[in-house]
């Protein structure tokens, strides 16, 4: 009973912690913890340099290197004639790793093959190639890229007619709308439809300009 009373005397007499000291003991507390947690994390950065007498004979961490090699291996390379959108017809090479073309290069060797009329050049075409054929591999790979057939509504509905001849009547032009392309749209067509289309459109462009008739067509001045 004695011991309670005691113990009831020191807590009426303790002095009351004001606001400001018991946030002053809290931060105390926590830049204590802080920093003993910083210095567990942040030791071994905190070490002295390493005595090191042949910087080039020593080096801490190569696995780099093996990747600064690698980017540029490939399983296998091929030569292809680069012609998008004009009459260049560079060769280049391709080369792939794992299925996938990784980077396109010129194939230096523009001298030594000729054309079907014996035509040939000189290393002085060397090197031959633009920034368009180089990075094709990101058009055919990228987000943006054709994933199936597109054929123009107008120009389709024009092979379903029979490929009618646009000289003869030149308000066809307008109906399949060849007079304002980037006013049509594009139709999905299966791939067995769409060689099929293919097919016929070789086989209407010779029926049109062969033989005699074939000449005067192609002797018309342009409208």
């Amino acid at each position: 009973m004695a011991a309670l009373e005691h113990e009831k005397s020191d807590r009426t007499n303790a002095r009351p912690v004001s606001r400001r000291e018991f946030l002053k003991g809290l931060g105390a507390a926590g830049a204590t913890s802080a920093l003993a947690l910083w210095s567990l994390e942040c030791g071994p950065f905190l070490r002295g340099p390493e005595a090191i007498t042949n910087p080039l004979a020593y080096y801490p961490k190569r696995d780099w290197e093996k990747i600064y090699r690698d980017q540029y291996r490939f399983d296998r390379s091929f030569t292809f004639v680069c012609s998008p959108n004009d009459t260049h017809a560079c060769r280049l090479r391709s080369f792939v790793r794992n299925g996938v073309v990784m980077r396109i290069e010129q194939n230096y060797d523009h001298h030594r093959y000729r054309d079907l009329y014996g035509n040939q050049a000189t290393h002085h075409w060397n090197p031959r190639g633009c920034l368009k054929g180089y990075t094709q591999q990101r058009r055919m790979y990228g987000p943006y890229r054709l994933k199936y057939p597109l054929v123009r509504a107008g120009w389709k509905q024009w092979a379903d007619d029979g490929f009618p001849s646009l000289s003869d009547d030149p308000r066809l032009r307008s109906r399949y709308k060849f007079d304002s392309r980037g006013t049509d749209t594009f139709v999905r067509v299966p791939w067995g439809e769409v060689n099929t289309y293919l097919g016929k459109a070789l086989i209407s462009i010779a029926r049109t300009y062969s033989g005699e008739e074939g000449r005067r067509r192609l002797l018309l001045p342009e409208r």
